[in-house]
């Protein structure tokens, strides 16, 4: 796994969510895996403990950013329930190979958006469909290679 490609797909991920829905959901995998010493449990007794869950936000985005080779070891420990946690769009782009049914779900998304600009004439119809259509222009080089083996 490329460490970096995680970590851009995390802060972008964070900048989406926010980076306390993202340490929440890093943290509820990093212990549903079995991790134990460098994060907080986030919740006793199904009551959250907001204490933790900022610790964990600040320590998860302190080591994603960290150039130390310990900042590096811990991105490393995490790297598992980081990619787990992932939404499943963001996880599909970590081994960099994209594949057809990951572009057909980025052009399903980007046209479904669209039909909806277009149905409720919203005022941003001609960016909605310009990104669909780049969408569908994205699938065309892998179809045609495939065509070709």
């Amino acid at each position: 796994m490329d460490m970096t490609i995680l970590k851009t797909e995390v802060e972008a991920w964070a900048a989406d969510v926010g980076q306390e829905h993202a340490a929440i959901e890093i943290s509820r995998q990093f212990f549903a895996m079995g991790g134990s010493s460098r994060l907080h449990p986030i919740e006793q007794d199904g009551i959250a403990d907001w204490r933790a869950i900022n610790n964990n936000r600040q320590q998860i985005f302190r080591w994603l950013r960290g150039t130390s080779r310990a900042a590096q070891q811990r991105v490393d420990e995490l790297a598992p329930a980081i990619a787990a946690a992932l939404p499943a769009e963001r996880r599909a782009r970590l081994n960099g190979d994209v594949s057809i049914l990951y572009l057909v779900s980025i052009a399903l998304r980007e046209f479904a958006a669209a039909i909806i600009a277009i149905l409720l004439d919203d005022c941003d119809m001609s960016r909605r469909l310009a990104m669909a259509n780049s969408a569908l222009a994205a699938m065309a080089p892998v179809i045609q290679m495939r065509a070709n083996a």
